[in-house]
């Protein structure tokens, strides 16, 4: 029986008709066993042990050696996820196998979490929490989002949805894109007029850059919340780890890492809220997700 390799450490916990597909259409499915996200090397051993003719893919890197482990009987990539920049597609290309991905499925949850974040740093949910559980009762003033400036660094899906998401509270919108774009949700901005500006400044980018290093975070004002559920590595984690402890930023928010799992100095700040990785974590999302990238890659697959 054919192998599909699904490397996401929780595939079918949140949608067991997507197993089912793939058992119906007559392929094994096997799960990453390391319950975690799998390093390069870690997926290239699974691929050359087992050939797959079909990988369910993670954030994981895929590259060219990872591709070419499977020893020629890959046939098709399918993201579970939206971002897949973490797939070498020339490689692919040059094999023909096509690579997919879940587009749209994400929007919501991600919006949804990066509002959440902004809603915590504002009102110190997540510090006033911890107070409680070490016995301090402790009031600490915070604010609205209504009448607030958010800054959106990409407008793509998920931005203009965060916008929509703050818009609704009576927040203002700014945004920057690589694109000229022209949005009735707010105007577009330089990204240093926009950190300039922004009271609030949430990622959501494409690309695996560095966007905001130690020369962009000195920029912002002293009290603003920057919020980060699109990419790890596109905060400068050591340059935004000493200017929140320095005061020269008010809060971060980070659901994602450039190394993860995350245990590195910002988890020791107060003024600081992580999440491991959740944003595609809401059942709804994920359900969703899983069964589209299952059928994307039996589409694929039945092309062959």
């Amino acid at each position: 029986m054919p192998i599909v390799l699904a490397t996401t450490s929780s595939f079918g916990s949140a949608c067991p008709e997507a197993v089912e597909l793939l058992r119906a259409a007559g392929y094994e499915l096997v799960v990453n066993p390391h319950g975690r996200k799998l390093t390069g090397a870690e997926l290239m051993a699974l691929l050359a042990e087992r050939r797959p003719v079909g990988l369910l893919a993670g954030t994981e890197p895929v590259t060219a050696e990872a591709i070419a482990s499977a020893g020629g009987f890959l046939r098709v990539i399918s993201r579970v996820g939206v971002g897949w920049d973490n797939v070498d597609h020339d490689a692919a290309r040059r094999l023909g196998i096509p690579v997919r991905r879940t587009e749209g499925v994400l929007d919501d949850a991600v919006a949804e979490l990066t509002l959440g974040f902004m809603l915590d740093a504002l009102r110190h949910i997540s510090r006033h929490d911890r107070d409680l559980r070490r016995g301090v009762w402790k009031k600490r003033l915070g604010g609205l989002l209504r009448g607030r400036l958010v800054g959106v660094v990409g407008f793509g899906a998920i931005g203009r949805r965060v916008a929509e998401l703050a818009r609704a509270f009576g927040a203002r919108v700014v945004f920057s894109d690589v694109r000229p774009v022209d949005s009735p949700l707010g105007e577009q901005r330089a990204l240093p007029d926009l950190l300039r500006e922004a009271d609030l400044v949430t990622l959501h980018a494409s690309g695996s850059g560095c966007l905001l290093g130690a020369a962009e975070l000195a920029l912002v004002k002293p009290h603003v919340i920057l919020v980060n559920t699109a990419r790890g590595g596109m905060i400068d984690e050591a340059a935004l780890a000493a200017a929140l402890a320095e005061g020269r930023v008010g809060c971060a928010c980070l659901d994602v890492f450039g190394h993860e799992p995350y245990a590195g100095a910002l988890a020791g700040l107060e003024n600081c809220v992580l999440t491991a990785h959740i944003g595609s974590y809401a059942a709804e999302a994920r359900e969703r997700m899983e069964r589209l990238a299952v059928l994307n890659l039996l589409e694929e697959l039945g092309r062959g």
